[in-house]
């Protein structure tokens, strides 16, 4: 304990790396100013609205794509983005960038009619309901 104590307060400062290395990144001092963003439960009309108030507040990047794998993946092996390139475009078009943040919860319903061990057992030996959100057991060698 005091070894790791006396590491962390010897530690010397921290400094951000210069604009000047990165002419790249957005932005005069290289600040990312945005925002996670889970279009997957608005309507069409709603993403337009949010891309509209985004770029308003002076968002130029969002993260997206995490809570999506259902819809990426409706069934088992069958694979559809049409509806996310859609969304893609119009960040694009509104000058918005976007970081693809790769989905892995919540997991499908298929997943859980198929491989049951990807449920949630209680104390009791009892499966919760998978209709919930991120209610994945993520150590089940089939989820993996």
């Amino acid at each position: 304990m005091g070894i790791c104590l006396a590491s962390i307060l010897g530690a010397g400062p921290a400094s951000a790396q210069s604009a000047a290395g990165h002419p790249e990144w957005p932005g005069k001092g290289q600040l990312f100013v945005g925002a996670c963003y889970q279009p997957i439960d608005r309507s069409p009309e709603q993403i337009g609205q949010d891309i509209v108030i985004m770029k308003t507040a002076g968002l130029k990047m969002v993260r997206m794509g995490d809570l999506s794998w259902d819809s990426f993946e409706p069934e088992e092996g069958h694979f559809t983005f049409e509806w996310f390139d859609k969304v893609l475009d119009q960040m694009q078009a509104a000058g918005i960038r976007v970081i693809l943040d790769i989905p892995g919860q919540p997991a499908p319903i298929w997943i859980h009619k198929h491989y049951p061990g990807v449920d949630i057992v209680n104390q009791d030996g009892a499966r919760i309901h998978q209709a919930s959100r991120y209610w994945d057991n993520i150590s089940d060698p089939d989820y993996r």
